[in-house]
């Protein structure tokens, strides 16, 4: 039988005292490096106390300037923009006609240079593009594409409009990346001002809108002296009948207003609460502008009864409600800001850091 042989006393202590050497001196490197305590007994022993996190590098974002000047993209864009207008060509031909046959939305032709005006607004607030495609703005290309089937399918002209959005917001995180995409959003969303209200919605709301504006048209005539009865959606005031028909219910003025106190919203870049207050003092501006319309309209209508002049005094007072309601709403802007302004913190160090000659 062979025997085991014993390492001397003397080697088993100069093992471990090497180990204790090597441990005290990766210690020591790892400290001067700024390692943890954690990656030090981890490089020590061995032992895994966790999946070690990769640092992540920043993904690079080309700048406008770079990126306009890629061929590639610059041919990828014009490519997928000419199939979009291809494919939704019915469709806008349909939105034109409903722009250029329904006062209520006559506003559209100015949809498109808004949007643009807006970006443009935004520049200095660009991220840059992202240097290669996100597969993941896919998922909304179907998502305009699944829409566009079922308003072909369902006959619903509205579905096939709203389509666009996100075929236009997937067609730019594809593109130009999320960053990009995120901060187009602004402008994508005010798309949505292209497409007429459904049937049934338009329906409803002109209904309701002439009610109201017969309840305050009714109350500002009585202000005046005028005795004024309503009857339906009918003001008697006297021996003249102001009849609110749908032309005259406001959703001309309602739509509109709301229209440009989104672009106005869209510009702001204090808060969200400022947003929320253009939005919401729309509404009601917009009745207040057409009950004021209806008002001095019946107060015109006993000084003048020939029907060339009521038919004159009819048309200029609709053209003109139009710019009052956009002033009104720059005034109720402005005073807004000015009532509530930003609070500037000043850092105790920065107020006596004496000032550069």
């Amino acid at each position: 039988m062979s025997k085991r042989k014993r390492k001397p006393i003397g080697q088993g202590r100069a093992a471990v005292e090497s180990v204790a050497s090597r441990q005290a001196r990766l210690a020591k490197a790892s400290d001067a490096s700024g390692g943890s305590k954690r990656q030090t007994s981890r490089a020590v022993t061995g032992r895994k106390f966790g999946r070690s996190k990769k640092n992540k590098t920043p993904e690079r974002l080309v700048p406008w300037h770079e990126a306009v000047s890629l061929p590639s993209l610059a041919f990828a864009v014009a490519l997928l923009a000419a199939v979009i207008l291809y494919a939704f060509w019915p469709t806008f031909q349909w939105l034109e006609s409903q722009w250029r046959n329904e006062p209520d939305y006559s506003h559209g032709y100015l949809v498109m240079p808004l949007a643009v005006a807006l970006l443009w607004m935004r520049a200095d607030t660009f991220p840059g593009f992202r240097n290669r495609l996100s597969y993941a703005g896919i998922w909304l290309l179907l998502v305009g594409v699944g829409m566009r089937i079922v308003g072909r399918i369902g006959y619903m002209d509205f579905m096939d409009g709203w389509a666009i959005l996100p075929l236009v917001a997937g067609a730019t995180w594809l593109m130009c990346g999320w960053p990009a995409t995120r901060w187009a959003m602004p402008a994508i969303l005010f798309l949505i001002m292209l497409v007429p209200l459904p049937y049934r919605a338009e329906s409803v709301l002109s209904w309701n809108l002439q009610g109201i504006a017969t309840t305050i048209s009714t109350a500002m005539l009585r202000l005046v002296g005028l005795p004024a009865i309503p009857e339906g959606h009918t003001i008697w005031v006297g021996d003249n009948q102001l009849m609110i028909e749908q032309a005259c219910s406001g959703l001309r003025i309602f739509v509109g207003m709301i229209t440009l106190a989104f672009f106005w919203a869209a510009t702001v870049r204090r808060g969200w609460l400022d947003r929320f207050v253009i939005i919401a003092m729309a509404i009601p501006l917009a009745l207040l502008v057409n009950a004021t319309r209806i008002t001095v309209t019946g107060i015109l209508y006993q000084w003048f009864s020939t029907a060339q002049s009521r038919s004159i005094i009819h048309d200029w007072s609709g053209y003109l409600m139009i710019p009052v309601a956009a002033g009104l709403l720059w005034l109720v802007k402005n005073y807004w800001e000015s009532l509530y302004r930003p609070v500037q913190v000043f850092v105790p160090g920065e107020r006596l850091r004496p000032k550069s000659a």
